[in-house]
């Protein structure tokens, strides 16, 4: 297919989709069409599907910055779990001691 100069039709989606936030893809279509961009529903609807930012995936958590944990603070855990029973009580053993903790 022989690529047109001066329309960018994934732009022209894009920006018609912004417009209109809730336009289904027949809807796009038709519109694009009476300003005189032809696209095909599979193409919008592609489109569509696309997320937003290049190089992520859709529904991927942001990696967000955590302190590291050494050897000595997973032994800790460990232990700490071992002592309760199990990773739910130990948790809860843990919301206890920050309830404590911000009393004090």
């Amino acid at each position: 297919m022989p690529r047109m100069k001066g329309v960018n039709k994934t732009r022209a989606v894009r920006d018609y989709l912004r417009a209109h936030r809730n336009a289904k893809t027949r809807t796009v279509v038709e519109g694009l069409a009476a300003e005189g961009i032809v696209v095909t529903a599979q193409y919008v609807s592609k489109i569509k599907g696309t997320p937003g930012k290049r190089g992520r995936r859709a529904g991927a958590a942001p990696v967000t910055a955590t302190p590291s944990l050494g050897i000595p603070e997973v032994k800790a855990a460990l232990a700490l779990i071992k002592l309760c029973g199990s990773p739910r009580a130990a948790k809860k053993a843990l919301a206890a001691a920050v309830q404590i903790k911000a009393l004090v």
